[in-house]
């Protein structure tokens, strides 16, 4: 009989639905291939102003030099994200890449909110200014839903991120370039219009390798990266 893993899957949108797919390899790989997608507790518009956007942007540059991944892709939505990276063929723990830059994100989230509380400006970013799908909560709001939703948990005293989450062995060509089609998608999609051609979303981020690619020339590099794992099957 065929098994089924339970995936958190996220959407576009940053909704979450529970899907069944099926799996025959498991999920920790030495130089494994992962995409990841994490959202912002009651889809809260967080990483609309550079000061928020770029704690998640250096914390991916971050985790390739500490955690000695490589960024495959990734793009910062307003109150969401979505990630590709590929584990060193050292380690076989995705968990701790993301868990670790989700932690200390938040942290300093919340840091920035009480300094915004206080007395700090920030500005919406241009691009993202006066489009009405990215309304933005007061800091005092946005702050006090992270403190009641961590009301839930123990020993918490705010919640930055919802659990609802996404993460995948990227173990197929064809799962990769789906994951890197819905990264490339994500900026210009109906349900945030924030560009017309995502090329111009200045916080989506392909790798050098793919940056340039054709759609042809892209299912040989999706074949060839997905083909240098040495997948284990137990």
């Amino acid at each position: 009989m065929e098994k089924k893993e339970e995936v958190l899957s996220t959407n576009q949108c940053g909704e979450s639905k529970k899907v069944r797919t099926p799996f025959t390899r498991p999920l920790r790989q030495k130089g494994g291939i992962y995409f990841y997608a994490g959202s912002i507790t009651n889809r809260k518009n967080v990483f609309v102003t550079s000061e928020y956007i770029n704690l998640l942007v250096n914390a991916f540059k971050y985790s390739e030099l500490k955690k000695d991944i490589k960024n495959l892709a990734y793009v910062v939505m307003p109150n969401f994200f979505y990630w590709i990276f590929k584990l060193s063929e050292t380690q076989d723990d995705p968990v701790s890449v993301f868990g670790e830059l989700k932690r200390d994100v938040a942290r300093e989230i919340i840091q920035n909110l009480n300094m915004e509380i206080k007395d700090a400006n920030f500005q919406v970013d241009p691009i993202m200014s006066g489009n009405e799908r990215v309304a933005r909560s007061s800091p005092q709001r946005i702050l006090a839903t992270f403190a009641e939703e961590a009301k839930k948990y123990e020993n918490k005293r705010y919640r930055v991120w919802t659990p609802k989450t996404e993460l995948r062995l990227v173990d197929t060509p064809e799962l990769l370039q789906e994951k890197l089609a819905a990264i490339k998608k994500a900026p210009s999609n109906d349900r945030w219009q924030l560009v017309k051609d995502s090329k111009k979303y200045p916080y989506l981020y392909l790798a050098e390798d793919l940056a340039e690619l054709s759609q042809e020339e892209l299912k040989e590099f999706s074949l060839n990266l997905v083909s240098q794992v040495a997948y284990t099957t137990s």
